[in-house]
């Protein structure tokens, strides 16, 4: 009996619910690859190629789409069958097609445009949008034409509906009102179908691994499916480096990351062989200038030249880094680059995680030297933690809210504009100079950011026309800056540091470009800083560092970085990464740590400073020893040192002997 009844079961039009609502998601997702595929040829050509990861994504949509039917399988196998017989059950049903329908169909719309924008899938930065939801709607409705897309959404779902609805009309015809109608109790097989998905998808979310099996990383984007890298990326934010990727003995790597270090501190404090810590001895007499740090959204070093004639103008008057490149993608990993000069540690930026407070930074130099310490965002603070991050870490907050009137002129999804920006500095150093108080700001801009609109009538290009207009008003607005500041009583005795956080777009064929992640780097202060160009490659990590060592100033520290000015050109390197894969490039070598531990080098061809490329991915050999176990002994270190709680300022100080005498100059 109970065989006939689940025979009966699997004819009956719930398991045709599903069938419907299966095929809809793997059509929509083919359609997405090809669509990709009819708009970004340049990357993902019609071709034999694009065959076997058409057939990975295939694999990838059936594994996701067990996922995916979880909810509607409980929605349409659970009410009795007495209820979906009659008019409302019906109705119910092509409620749940149509919600359904909408959700992938504008989850195949936002795909591409998250590809237009990053060149991927669905990833962390889709996550961190999604909790932000207040500035991701808003710079959606900003940057693209909203009404006409939900409109072409609503009018495909509703044709997606009516298709699933004939379809099944058709397959129930087929069937016998007497197969169809299983009494008004819960079929026992419903629910044994029921608990199959449930226990399918857990198996799934245990063991399931997306196929990618393509050296070129677009291709491997390209197999993969958006909903699954979202939950994916949702839920591996965070990873522990010792039980994903390659270590080494914990001695040998601190060992090795001491030897990275070329500074003016050569001797490390106890203990030793565990730590970073060392001491810089003062010079005489010792400078003590007003800092204000800029943090400049997505300015890439790419952009110097025609549109940025103050910038160009401080780097001829200042000190200049021409081969510096930024640790990540996200501003976050710029913060904490800049701020705590450590690599970036697999996942989150420390500026987005938990226990991140009282950290030994640059803020906690300047306030062990008396300083006035704020943090100026022309955006809510509360994104991407930034707030909480730098008032845990001394940091007075002044976000959008607490801007005064005046200094709100224009404002997109993002925040305030930067001359808004620039305005609320100026104002707040007016008040800490007429106080007596030495200050150092941290600023961060967000004009050069989609959508891209700023106040009309300062530059050629109009607002909202893209990135090149929007570089251009963020150039206007730090030569009106620096114009004020020079009227000024303090800018005498004032350090302007301006810094991207990353580039504006960071992509290639490999998965961690070697030549993309190349950021601005400025040191502006014509009575500490004589015009000087270094085009060592170096990282943000040394921003610190080198500012520091240009003051003079003697301190206790545990940065990564070192002062760039003395790294010589041959052993020039930098740290750069995603969330998951944690790169080390030299001159002519790029070493990638990936999960599983696995380490890929690759040779860059020609070195340095002509347009480098990647030549073919090699394995490991001798030669190449060396360099991968600087780079695990970096990233290890990092990972140790931040989990352990090492990296607090009360470790490091506490480790602080009387700095040692002053020497002359």
């Amino acid at each position: 009996m109970m065989n006939i009844r689940f025979i009966r079961f699997i004819e009956t039009a719930r398991i045709h619910y599903l069938g419907v609502l299966a095929a809809l998601f793997l059509v929509s997702n083919f359609i997405t690859r090809i669509v990709l595929q009819l708009f970004f040829t340049n990357v993902l050509p019609f071709s034999s190629q694009m065959f076997p990861p058409l057939l990975n994504g295939l694999f990838n949509d059936l594994a996701t789409l067990v996922f995916v039917l979880l909810l509607p399988a409980t929605l349409l196998l659970l009410p009795k069958e007495t209820f979906m017989q009659k008019r409302r059950g019906k109705i119910f049903t092509v409620i749940v097609f149509f919600l359904f329908s909408s959700v992938f169909i504008f989850t195949a719309f936002a795909e591409f445009f998250f590809w237009d924008e990053f060149s991927s899938r669905f990833n962390f930065i889709a996550v961190d949008y999604l909790i932000y939801t207040t500035e991701l709607v808003q710079n959606i409705f900003e940057s693209y034409p909203m009404f006409h897309l939900l409109l072409a959404v609503f009018i495909l779902s509703i044709a997606a509906t009516f298709c699933m609805w004939k379809l099944l009309r058709q397959i129930q015809r087929k069937i016998s009102e007497q197969t169809m109608y299983m009494g008004s109790k819960c079929c026992p097989g419903r629910l044994v179908t029921l608990g199959g998905i449930y226990l399918t998808a857990f198996l799934l979310f245990v063991f399931f691994s997306p196929l990618q099996e393509n050296r070129n990383r677009f291709w491997n984007e390209y197999a993969k499916n958006g909903v699954y890298e979202l939950f994916s990326a949702y839920l591996h934010n965070q990873l522990d480096y010792r039980a994903f990727y390659k270590t080494m003995d914990q001695t040998a790597a601190f060992s090795l990351a001491q030897k990275e270090i070329k500074d003016a501190a050569t001797a490390f404090e106890p203990p030793h062989g565990q730590n970073l810590l060392r001491i810089v001895a003062p010079k005489l007499p010792e400078k003590k200038p007003n800092v204000i740090l800029v943090i400049m959204e997505s300015m890439g070093n790419k952009w110097l030249g025609e549109l940025t004639p103050n910038l160009n103008a401080l780097a001829a008057d200042g000190l200049c880094f021409t081969n510096m490149m930024s640790t990540g993608t996200r501003t976050v990993r710029g913060i904490e680059a800049v701020m705590l000069s450590v690599p970036p540690t697999p996942g989150n930026s420390i500026v987005r995680r938990p226990d991140n407070a009282s950290l030994f930074s640059l803020g906690t130099v300047f306030r062990e030297k008396g300083y006035d310490l704020s943090f100026i965002y022309g955006g809510v603070g509360f994104f991407d933690n930034m707030n909480a991050f730098f008032a845990n870490n001394g940091y007075t907050i002044t976000d959008k809210p607490d801007f005064a009137p005046e200094n709100k002129t224009f404002s997109n999804a993002w925040g305030l504009c930067d001359e808004d920006l620039y305005s609320q500095s100026l104002m707040q150093a007016d008040k800490a100079y007429m106080d007596g108080r030495l200050f150092q700001q941290v600023l961060l801009t967000t004009s050069n950011h989609r959508p891209f609109t700023y106040p009309e009538g300062k530059v050629p290009l109009k607002p909202g026309s893209g990135r090149k207009g929007a570089i251009q008003y963020s150039d206007y607005a730090v030569g009106e800056f620096i114009r004020q500041a020079k009227t000024k009583p303090w800018f005498d005795n004032t350090v302007f540091v301006f810094v991207g956080d990353h580039p504006s777009s960071i992509a290639g064929k490999t998965e961690v470009p070697a030549d993309a992640y190349g950021i601005v780097c400025i040191m502006y202060g014509p009575k500490f800083f004589k015009p000087e160009k270094v085009e060592t490659l170096c990282s943000q990590l040394d921003v610190a560092p080198t500012l520091l060592a240009g003051l003079g100033w003697g301190y206790a520290y545990q940065f990564f970085g070192t002062d760039a000015r003395i790294l010589p050109e041959s052993e020039g390197r930098a740290w750069i990464s995603t969330y998951q894969l944690l790169g080390f490039r030299t001159n002519d070598r790029l070493v990638i740590l990936k999960p599983g531990r696995q380490v890929e080098v690759s040779k860059i061809t020609p070195p340095l400073h002509s347009s480098s490329s990647l030549a073919a991915d090699t394995s490991p050999t001798s030669d190449d020893e060396a360099v991968i176990f600087r780079s695990i002994a970096s990233y290890q270190c990092a990972y140790d040192l931040f989990v352990s709680k090492r990296l607090k300022e009360n470790v490091v100080l506490a480790y602080t002997p009387e700095l040692r005498p002053a020497q002359e100059p």
